[in-house]
């Protein structure tokens, strides 16, 4: 009898152990999505939605230009920043307040031109809305920045938060572009 207990008790045993250790193993394994390492962040941030379906309308042409053109001015405007804040770098003239003055003026131009904009299509709002947050986010992360500098506590997937959904407007915007192929886009009207 005791080996029959023997026999049946011990696979029992291990079974009960198993389970056990099973089921911890399990709270662990929630554990690391709280606990995702740098890369893992920023990947997760930089990965966008597929591109959703919309139905053609009459507008979709207007829409498609005004957020070209929103692309086209804004990327100008950028870009003349940029350059200015280099040669400035250059120079040794460039202070941190300055920097993230001009900074702080060129989300508020983004903010503003897209505000500006009277799209008439859904995807169009669409496209405007994901933009917008976008922009709104960077406005608010610089604003973290420039708090948290002084205490030392940036994190670098702090710099992408929100990109996804850009990427997101840009991956939409593109493939709305191409449903009207007499339509430039705006890396062919540069």
């Amino acid at each position: 009898m005791q080996q029959a207990f023997k026999f049946l008790g011990m696979p029992l045993l291990i079974s009960a152990i198993l389970m056990i250790t099973g089921c911890d193993r399990s709270q662990e394994a929630e554990k690391p999505s709280a606990d995702l390492s740098q890369d893992d962040q920023i990947m997760r941030e930089l990965s966008s939605e597929p591109v959703k379906a919309f139905a053609k309308t009459a507008h979709d042409i207007h829409d498609i230009q005004a957020l070209t053109d929103f692309d086209t001015r804004f990327t100008a405007v950028s870009d003349e920043m940029e350059d200015e804040l280099m040669r400035m770098k250059e120079d040794g003239s460039l202070t941190p307040e300055f920097a993230l003055s001009r900074k702080r003026d060129n989300i508020n131009s983004a903010l503003t031109m897209l505000k500006a904009l009277d799209l008439k299509t859904e995807q169009g709002r669409y496209i405007q809305g994901l933009m917008y947050q976008y922009w709104d986010n960077q406005g608010k992360l610089l604003q973290q920045t420039a708090d948290q500098s002084a205490a030392g506590d940036k994190q670098p997937s702090e710099n992408v938060k929100g990109l996804g959904q850009f990427i997101h407007a840009q991956e939409q915007l593109e493939h709305w572009q191409q449903q009207y192929p007499a339509i430039p886009s705006a890396a062919e009207k540069q």
